[in-house]
């Protein structure tokens, strides 16, 4: 795919670009999120849940908040393969709604390990900031180390614990938070 709105073009190659999602792009998005959990999420959460993953419900809920302006999209390719994805934007966590919020941020696991999500991540806090956030919030299921050490690394710390329902199952979370560093914002507001 040529990205009509490339960030930026040449990211490590020629062939590597990051693209703002139009409404179009939402079903790709949906497929590619929903194939990326069932590799991250094998031996997480159950296999029942995974392989019952609906494409279809993905995507209206994505939409849904697309189509409310609510959440950005970012696809990050080589060449024409889609292999990152991102959904960020208004936070719907309980206690930080004034945050800009990471929903979903996943490489295909080819491309994990190779700087490719850290590029991902760092358009991600500048299109926040520019929306005027000050805090960045997202919740990480507990037994996603990997995860939670990305998270670490771009300086996020553990402000809260919770629980999220797949399934029939409840699976333990917890919420990360990060300021922007000259908002001088206290992190426990």
């Amino acid at each position: 795919m040529k990205c009509n709105d490339a960030i930026r073009k040449n990211i490590v190659n020629s062939r590597i670009q990051i693209c703002h999602a139009g409404r179009d792009d939402i079903c790709r998005i949906a497929a590619f999120l929903n194939d990326c959990w069932k590799v991250t999420y094998r031996k997480i959460i159950s296999d029942d849940y995974l392989d019952t993953m609906s494409i279809e419900e993905r995507k209206e809920r994505l939409l849904k908040r697309f189509d409310e302006g609510v959440s950005d999209f970012l696809m990050m390719f080589d060449g024409n393969n889609l292999f990152g994805a991102a959904v960020f934007g208004k936070s719907f966590t309980e206690g930080y709604e004034e945050d800009g919020e990471i929903t979903s941020i996943y490489l295909h696991e080819n491309y994990i390990g190779k700087g490719y999500g850290h590029t991902l991540y760092k358009e991600i806090e500048q299109a926040l900031t520019a929306k005027g956030y000050s805090n960045f919030v997202l919740d990480v299921l507990t037994n996603n180390i990997r995860a939670i050490k990305f998270y670490q690394s771009h300086g996020y710390l553990k402000v809260a614990d919770r629980h999220v329902r797949l399934g029939k199952t409840d699976y333990p979370m917890i919420i990360m938070r990060k300021k922007n560093v000259s908002d001088g914002i206290n992190m426990s507001e």
